[in-house]
């Protein structure tokens, strides 16, 4: 006789389940994904591993959930670059700042680790910058051909060179080092790119 399919009974309250997504996300971020366990994990939440195992299958789907979680918090600053009752480079100012401060607590070593030990989830990480990297690109072909950037400027390039500033931000030692936080580490970055350092 062979061992019963047993069908695990799974919570279906989402609001409990999303609360445990937005604690998990903070876990990951503070402790990394890679040497953590069930039993850690309850044991901070102050609650059972039975009780995490009622609302995720695994661990994967722990990390998955809370990785879509941080990458739809940081794509709401799509909503602000389309937003056509502010000014052109305002809707950069104020769509790409919220875009950096979201994306400043998700450390090198995190990234990494979602690279190394989940490629199918990494996935996702190179979906969303791709996203965002056309959505910059779109950005300045249009401010270009409307004339608010220079015709020499290209659509491209500073769509790279934001990307590089965006992964420089997964460094923040670096700018701990400096007593840098990320406002003025974007301020600096958005006065560069609209008024230059020439005086």
């Amino acid at each position: 006789m062979g061992r019963k399919n047993v069908q695990k009974r799974r919570y279906k309250d989402q609001l409990i389940r999303d609360r445990y997504v937005v604690k998990l996300l903070v876990y990951f971020q503070n402790n990394g994904i890679c040497n953590f366990s069930m039993s850690d994990l309850a044991k901070d939440f102050q609650i059972s591993k039975t009780t995490l195992y009622n609302h995720f299958e695994s661990k994967e789907e722990m990390i998955d959930k809370a990785l879509a979680y941080k990458l739809e918090v940081i794509g709401e600053y799509e909503s602000v670059l389309e937003n056509i009752t502010l000014s052109y480079s305002e809707r950069y100012r104020k769509s790409m700042l919220f875009f950096c401060v979201q994306s400043f607590d998700v450390s090198s070593v995190l990234l990494k680790e979602i690279k190394a030990e989940y490629p199918n989830l990494w996935l996702k990480v190179q979906k969303f910058q791709k996203n965002v990297f056309q959505n910059l690109l779109s950005y300045y072909k249009i401010g270009i051909e409307i004339g608010v950037f220079s015709n020499e400027a290209n659509p491209f390039l500073l769509s790279l060179s934001d990307q590089q500033f965006f992964e420089s931000l997964s460094q923040k030692n670096i700018f701990e080092n400096e007593d840098l936080d990320v406002v003025s580490v974007f301020n600096h970055h958005y006065n560069v790119r609209f008024n230059g350092i020439l005086k």
